[in-house]
């Protein structure tokens, strides 16, 4: 993976933490962690959801960035736990959400906050930085896959679900469509032909299909959420060769 180029509040405010540390030398290691953590919290507070796995264990965790498009910050909390944390039950993780995702965002400060939060996962918490995937739902999905072109480095695998997603250059990390046959925003004729296109660039692409599935309501497809976390086990995080 590649270095991550945190934000310059972050950097300066963690340089700040370190020369204190220096100073105050009865600070401890897990002090420093949660030190850093707490740097995160008082740049972006209230901008992010994050959701930590109850009696973690020293094994290392799966990293869940997601981003659930213009929900809004009344409908995210049904969002999460109808579809994204049932969904990803099997391969519990750490989820997160920014909440500049959840309406008409500015891209670079989207940039921003992941790789401010990855920065701080990685020093805070028992991530694996080898499984970190990046969920978009709708135009969450937009933004999505604008992030794998420009940070494609960061994610180990990218989940577009129910939306007009569309590529014009190669993003190198997998990708995993999921589109409802009966979405009235998002047609499902349209699906094929971004994906066909995607595949003739170059793309690694696997596309599911739901059928019956729609735009009306996000759980419906939690099934095919539970398929994913197949799909990651088996092709992406621990692939047979």
């Amino acid at each position: 993976m590649k270095t991550l180029k945190p934000s310059f509040k972050i950097k300066f405010l963690f340089l700040f933490s370190i020369c204190l540390s220096f100073i105050t030398t009865a600070n401890t290691i897990d002090d420093r962690q949660g030190l850093e953590m707490a740097i995160f919290n008082s740049i972006y507070n209230k901008k992010y959801d994050l959701v930590i796995p109850k009696n973690i264990t020293d094994k290392k965790l799966p990293l869940y960035i997601v981003l659930p498009g213009g929900l809004g910050t009344k409908n995210y909390t049904k969002f999460r736990d109808s579809l994204i944390l049932p969904g990803l039950k099997n391969k519990k993780g750490i989820v997160f959400s920014p909440k500049i995702s959840w309406k008409r965002t500015n891209q670079k400060a989207l940039e921003n906050i992941i790789v401010d939060f990855i920065t701080v996962a990685r020093k805070t918490f028992s991530i694996d930085t080898e499984k970190i995937t990046l969920i978009g739902y709708s135009n969450g999905a937009i933004q999505a896959t604008k992030l794998g072109k420009s940070k494609s480095f960061l994610f180990s695998s990218i989940v577009l679900m129910a939306s007009n997603f569309k590529f014009s250059s190669k993003i190198k990390t997998p990708i995993y469509i999921i589109q409802g046959t009966k979405d009235r925003y998002f047609p499902i004729k349209k699906a094929y032909k971004s994906v066909s296109y995607a595949k003739e660039i170059g793309c690694d692409i696997t596309f599911i299909v739901a059928e019956g599935k729609n735009d009306y309501n996000p759980s419906q497809y939690k099934s095919e959420l539970k398929d994913l976390t197949t799909w990651l086990e088996n092709t992406i995080w621990n692939p047979v060769l």
